[in-house]
């Protein structure tokens, strides 16, 4: 009986520090102030500033492969915490964006020129 109680003991034991371990992982995804830019996709290119203003950024950037894009021109939004390099129309820029909510947001830049 001895034999029987000491091996139900450590099967309990065993299951709980297991329960334990397996409970306190699975609340890791509930960060909810998580940096939403880790979790998406980050692209680069280079292109040419066509319009700024206060909120964004046109550009004519080369083909992107990782998004099947040819060379184009578009807007762009800047992340809240992109602060721009004195920037004027026809100057050559390195930047990343991702694809956000409100469609795509530079998350870097840098003047080439």
């Amino acid at each position: 009986m001895s034999r029987i109680f000491s091996a139900l003991t450590g099967v309990l034991f065993a299951f709980t520090v297991f329960a334990a371990h397996s409970t306190a992982m699975s609340h890791d995804h509930m960060n909810m102030t998580g940096d939403a830019a880790s979790a998406q996709p980050t692209y680069h290119t280079e292109g040419v500033v066509k319009q700024i203003t206060p909120t964004s950024l046109t550009l004519s950037h080369h083909a992107i492969a990782e998004l099947n894009w040819p060379p184009m021109t578009m807007q762009f939004a800047l992340a809240s915490d992109v602060t721009l390099p004195a920037l004027k129309v026809g100057d050559k820029v390195a930047f990343s964006f991702i694809q956000g909510d409100a469609g795509y947001q530079i998350v870097s830049l840098n003047a080439l020129n």
